[in-house]
């Protein structure tokens, strides 16, 4: 028997059916990208068995959590909550790392040509004068 209570924040459900309680949770596409969905899905599948999907009347991408382990339907609704900030989290780290690829990637290129050119002399270490103690068991 499945039953589907609707929560208060739109695009949430929670029910049970056979496979035991769950909650659902739609996410706007517009607003959170795909990667950063996934990205955040995988943080949560150590404690929860997530199921995603797309729901074409709504076009909300769909997030259900099932428990692993026995537990209530409110350490779901936690579990949400934690995943709407994680999200959140997620989606602004995105938007940084787009806006600083060109940096960022300026920067690699820089640290590779100058690795790839020789050191000067005076800055090679020679660490031949130095002895290096035995262990005792090689005595």
């Amino acid at each position: 028997m499945m039953t589907v209570e609707n929560a208060s924040l739109s695009g949430v459900q929670t029910g049970e059916d056979e496979l035991g309680v769950y909650v659902r949770i739609g996410i706007d596409p517009n607003i959170f990208s795909e990667v950063a969905i996934l990205k955040t899905s995988y943080w949560f599948t150590d404690h929860f068995y997530l199921f995603l999907g797309m729901r074409r009347e709504s076009g909300l991408m769909e997030v259900e959590f099932r428990q692993k382990e026995m537990g209530s339907l409110d350490n779901l609704k936690s579990a949400c909550g934690d995943f709407w900030n994680r999200l959140l989290d997620q989606e602004v780290r995105q938007q940084v790392t787009a806006e600083t690829r060109e940096v960022r990637d300026t920067l690699i290129k820089k640290a590779f040509f100058e690795a790839k050119s020789p050191l000067p002399e005076e800055v090679i270490s020679n660490e031949t004068h130095i002895s290096v103690p035995c262990a005792p068991q090689c005595e």
